[in-house]
């Protein structure tokens, strides 16, 4: 069965409104996510932004000027959330032939609840994909301290046993 993808570019006030068809060989079997109406249109369970086929929609760019946020904080996830993910392979239950790779909703949202929102049409949960980023690039600065203050200590050991060399 080969997958034909099509891309329906629909002007709407304010951006583009991007619908992704998949379509599976039969006409008749068209499933379409359209990338700005809380639903899972094409039953992969991602919606809207969360979902790979909307990753080019305009409403899901991310605007991040700070003129436009309030409540502003420091994230205090980093690396030791990220240690306890646990990534996965599967495929979803409506499309078993394609593999994917991801995480279990709930299982994020033991460790990272602001990762995970509920889907108020049918209560399913969904992962904010994009949201982990700021969580790894925490995890990266954090594992660069720890890398930086190990060569700091292995110059100093370094330095200590050329010492005792001369000296002995």
């Amino acid at each position: 069965m080969k997958i034909k993808k099509i891309f329906i570019w629909i002007p709407v006030l304010f951006g583009i409104l991007i619908v992704n068809s998949c379509k599976d060989g039969d006409d008749n079997n068209v499933k379409t996510e359209i990338c700005n109406n809380g639903l899972d249109d094409d039953g992969d369970g991602q919606i809207d932004c969360d979902d790979s086929d909307c990753a080019n929609y305009s409403g899901c760019l991310a605007v991040s000027d700070f003129r436009l946020k309030n409540n502003i904080a420091t994230l205090n996830y980093g690396l030791d959330e990220i240690l306890q993910l646990d990534a996965k392979i599967y495929t979803y239950k409506t499309d078993n032939n394609i593999k994917r790779m991801g995480f279990i909703a709930q299982d994020v949202q033991k460790i990272m609840p602001e990762l995970v929102s509920k889907n108020k049409t049918d209560d399913y949960l969904n992962f904010k994909y994009m949201d982990l980023i700021a969580v790894l690039v925490n995890a990266v600065q954090e594992q660069q301290e720890i890398i930086e203050a190990n060569q700091q200590q292995i110059e100093v050991l370094t330095a200590q046993i050329e010492n005792q060399k001369v000296v002995n």
